[in-house]
Order: structure tokens, then C-alpha cells, then sequence
């Protein structure tokens, strides 16, 4: 950096980064297409008709390309006109190469900017009636309607998430031993786990230098300087502002020449998968004792960085940052190359040892969940952190104190002409109270099964009382959502995500 530094420029100098879709329930908005699967699997009409398909369609609507055949995330299958889906990349797990074509995905995202009234009579309008229905409950989220959820009820149109522009490549938020940043040359869209990286005022040659420098060894071992790493296993996860700082070798002003060697560089790259960088010994080592033996031994190549047309774009980048003289740019790849390997040796042998660690302690975590949980506390918006009880005293007008018992919390129906609006609280010596209003008596129900007692505030008015509780059923599945898809990124499995996020839900209420 001291002798090339002027070569290198921010990415959030030259480039925009935003979010990849925050759909709201991808089981609905991100489905697999298994159109190919099925047509191969039933060869003929007569077998289309015994598939469980929630409305029938010929098998010839698919066959022609007209209609595909989607798989929900329930598993119940759905035709839907093609117009009305796009290809879309969900993560980078499935991805193996630097240059990605939509071809090369199988999911796809529900593509629908028109009103209902538009779509009547067609699959995807009967897809989206059904899916206004559904609540895809699982164990990381409670059964909330889709059109509820706090990402769609944001929305004009609760199922239009056309509104993002994909960009010229992905940014990956969560990564480990390899190094991918995909060249996104079909504008596919993408999840909410990826960044869609947009250039500012660049022009062809400069885009092509750009997303083949990103995807250089040089990049792929500097990235470790941003970011932080989830839990104790060495996963990097770098946000949007951490690809923003990132340095990278600037493809501004690049000469069409240089530009053309890298861009060829880049397509030879993605005429195979790309692999570890990381050696074969580590990556196959799975114990301690073996691991301890490995790590006295000389620093060796991953088989990644002993491929030719990797270091043939490497020494192209160093070309790119005014290293005129071939022989040092050699010397600087094989340095690049040692660094790199010992680096991620280090993450590898940490990453078993951690591994073991869990194993001798009955497969728990040594991280605790609730130091999990402050982490992923840091990154949530501050309207989440709020405690209930002063969400509450902010967002009721005209307001009065209710004083809410211990106890299970019972409201029986809307339709019993006696009991609609009294609260049963207590199993066995049971505390009644009872509300002026059924909306008073649903809205005090949610704050009690939330966990929160004492004195609460809440509305005067009938009206700004329905008005609250429509709020807080919006606040309290935005913070369902926000929370999950916090633990999903600290924690590395199912068990351990549910603690997280029960104690994320436990500081919503109470506070932290």
C-alpha cells in the first residue's frame, strides 16, 4: 500500500451497493422451478394429471415454456406463466463461478407488478390469492399472514418486489474459504443475503477490469480486513458498509488493452468451479490430533492458487495497480499466494478446534447465546430496541394506564356476547379484567402473551385503539422477522439460532 496505494480506490468511491430483495417470506416470493424435473419424470398427459398441483394445467403450457411449474417452499407445486417470473440467485452456495448466467440458477422469484384485478383468471393471480392465505409457519417463525408481515405490508402492492434494479455483480455478505464475486452479466436479481453492486459512471471496459479485479486473490485475501466473524468459526460477514470501505485495485481509466486481458482472464476462470483457498490437507483434516500434525508442516498451494489461469489473472491485477516489471509482479503473487494460504490455514485450524471444543462439551457451543445475541443486538435498528413499554407510552395518543397481572393470559371469543371483552388471567385462582372495547381487550391479549405486565399505556379511544393494535401487529412480525434472520447469521444451528432469538424477543419486550 505504501508503494501502490494511489492505485487503489474505496469501492464506495466508484460504486453503489444495495441490498438484494428483503421479500418477506421467500418461501412464497423465492420458489424452486421444477418444471424440467417434472415434464422429464411424467412424459405424457395422461401422467401430468396425477400430479398434486393446486390448480391443473396442461402439460403443453409447460412443455412450450409458457407456463412453469413452481415448487413453494410447503413443497405444494403451482403453474405460473413465465412472464411473471424471473431467475434469482438466493446465495452463494450454489454458485461455483465467478461469471453466473441465469441459466445456471434454480430459483426464481415472483415477479408481479399489477393489481389483482389484472390478473384475474390467470395462475399466478391464483397463486397470489393463495398465498395471501398462507402463513409458511415453522420453528423460526409464528403463522402470520404473508400480506401481514412487516416487509409486505410496507408495500403498495403487498406481493410486488420488482421495485430493485439487479446490478452488474453480487457481493456476498457471509463468506469462508473460497472467494466468489459473481459477474452478474444477465441481470438476475438476488436475495437479501447478497449486495447488487452498481458502478457509477463507469464505462465498459472499466466494468469488466472491476469485476475481475474483485474476483482476484488479491482481493479475496484483503477482504479479511473489513467485516467482522460470526461466532467462532471463522465465517466473515461483511455488511453493506463493509464492502463500501473495502480498498480495491481501481479499474478507472484502465486501457482497453489491460481490460481486455483481464475480462478473458475472468471467462477462462469460469470455464471451471472455483475451489478453496485453503490446502487439500486442511480441508480434508476433521480431528485435532491429525490437525496438530499438519499445522508444523511447510505452507503448501491450495489447489486453487496452483491453477494457471488463476495466477494468469492475478499477475493481471498487479498489471492493473503499475507494477511494470513482469519478474516482480511474479514475486508478488508468490508472496500473495503464501500470505493467503497461511491465513486461511489459521482460519482452518481454528475452525477444528472449535469443532472439538463443542464435541467435549456435549455439542454446545462455547459462545455463549447470549454473547451471540448482543452481537446481532448491535446491527438491529433502534426503533427495535425500544422496550415495549415505552414503544407503547410513544405511540398512544391521548392515552391511560392499564395494570396488567401475572399469570396466562386468556381472551375468549369475539363472538361470546358476555366475555368478548374481559382478560382471564391465572390458571387456577384467575384475575378478570375487563375492557371497555373488544379492541381494547385484543390489544392488551398481545402485550400479555409478549411477556409484558405492570402498568401499560395504551389509547383512550375505541378507534386510536384499533389503530395501535394494527401498528403493533406490524411492529411485533417485523421484529419476528429481524430477529430470525439475525440469528440465522450469528448462530450456526437450528438450536442455538431459537436461544438467540428468544433472547432478542425477551430485550424487545423487556428491554436489554
Amino acid at each position: 500500500m505504501n508503494e501502490f496505494g494511489a492505485k487503489f480506490t474505496r469501492i464506495g468511491d466508484i460504486a453503489l451497493i444495495k441490498r438484494g430483495i428483503t421479500s418477506g417470506c421467500d418461501a412464497f416470493f423465492m420458489p424452486r422451478d421444477v418444471s424440467a424435473k417434472l415434464l422429464e419424470k411424467h412424459e405424457t398427459e395422461g401422467e401430468w394429471k396425477v400430479l398434486p398441483l393446486i390448480r391443473r394445467c396442461k402439460r403443453a403450457e409447460v412443455e412450450s415454456g409458457k407456463v412453469k411449474i413452481i415448487e413453494a417452499g410447503d413443497k405444494t407445486l403451482h403453474p405460473i406463466e413465465s412472464e411473471f417470473l424471473r431467475p434469482e440467485v438466493h446465495s452463494l452456495m450454489t454458485v461455483n463461478k465467478p461469471v453466473i448466467r441465469a441459466s445456471e440458477t434454480n430459483r426464481v422469484v415472483l415477479w408481479v407488478n399489477q393489481p389483482t384485478i389484472a390478473l384475474k383468471g390467470t395462475y399466478v393471480g391464483d397463486y397470489i390469492a393463495w398465498g395471501s392465505r398462507q402463513t409458511f409457519e415453522s420453528n423460526k417463525s409464528r403463522p402470520v399472514p404473508v400480506p401481514l408481515r412487516s416487509s409486505c405490508a410496507s408495500r403498495e402492492l403487498w406481493y410486488d418486489v420488482t421495485g430493485l434494479t439487479p446490478g452488474i455483480g453480487f457481493m456476498p455478505m457471509a463468506q469462508k474459504y473460497r472467494h466468489i464475486i459473481p459477474y452478474n452479466i444477465d441481470r438476475i436479481p438476488c436475495n437479501h443475503n447478497l449486495f447488487d453492486l452498481h458502478p457509477l459512471q463507469m464505462n465498459e471496459n472499466e466494468e469488466k477490469s472491476l469485476m475481475a479485479s474483485l474476483n482476484s486473490t488479491l482481493v479475496g485475501f484483503f477482504k479479511h480486513f473489513y467485516g467482522r466473524y460470526a461466532g467462532s468459526e471463522g465465517t466473515l460477514k461483511t455488511e453493506v458498509v463493509d464492502s463500501l470501505m473495502m480498498e480495491i485495485p481501481s479499474p478507472i481509466g484502465v486501457p482497453a488493452e489491460l481490460s481486455a486481458k483481464l475480462e478473458e482472464a475472468l471467462q477462462k476462470i469460469s470455464q471451471r468451479d472455483v475451489t478453496h483457498l485453503l490446502e487439500e490437507e486442511f480441508r480434508l483434516c476433521t480431528n485435532v490430533a491429525e490437525m496438530r500434525v499438519l499445522e508444523h508442516k511447510e505452507i503448501g498451494l491450495p489447489l486453487e492458487l496452483q491453477r494457471k489461469d488463476r495466477r494468469e489473472l492475478d499477475l493481471l491485477v498487479f498489471e492493473l495497480l503499475g507494477v511494470t516489471s513482469g519478474t516482480r509482479r511474479e514475486e508478488l503473487v508468490d508472496k500473495l499466494y503464501y500470505e493467503t494460504t497461511k491465513y486461511y490455514r489459521a482460519q482452518r485450524i481454528q475452525d477444528i478446534q472449535s469443532s472439538a471444543n463443542r464435541t467435549q462439551s456435549g455439542g454446545k457451543s462455547r459462545v455463549s447465546p447470549n454473547s451471540l445475541a448482543m452481537g446481532a443486538w448491535e446491527e438491529i435498528e433502534p426503533h427495535l430496541k425500544t422496550p415495549l413499554g415505552e414503544w407503547l407510552e410513544n405511540e398512544a395518543s391521548d392515552a391511560k394506564t392499564i395494570e396488567l397481572p401475572e399469570g396466562t393470559v386468556r381472551l375468549p371469543e369475539k363472538f361470546n356476547m358476555f366475555e368478548s371483552t374481559t382478560l382471564y388471567f391465572g390458571d387456577k385462582k384467575q384475575i378478570d379484567l375487563v375492557l371497555g372495547n373488544r379492541a381494547e381487550a385484543e390489544l392488551l391479549e398481545k402485550i400479555a402473551v409478549a411477556g409484558l405486565r405492570g402498568k401499560v399505556t395504551i389509547p383512550k379511544t375505541e378507534k386510536e385503539t384499533e389503530k395501535l393494535l394494527a401498528k403493533l401487529t406490524l411492529h411485533f412480525a417485523e421484529a419476528e422477522e429481524v430477529f430470525t434472520n439475525s440469528a440465522e447469521q450469528y448462530a450456526s444451528d437450528e438450536k442455538l439460532q431459537g436461544q438467540v432469538k428468544n433472547i432478542m424477543m425477551n430485550w424487545f419486550v423487556h428491554g436489554k
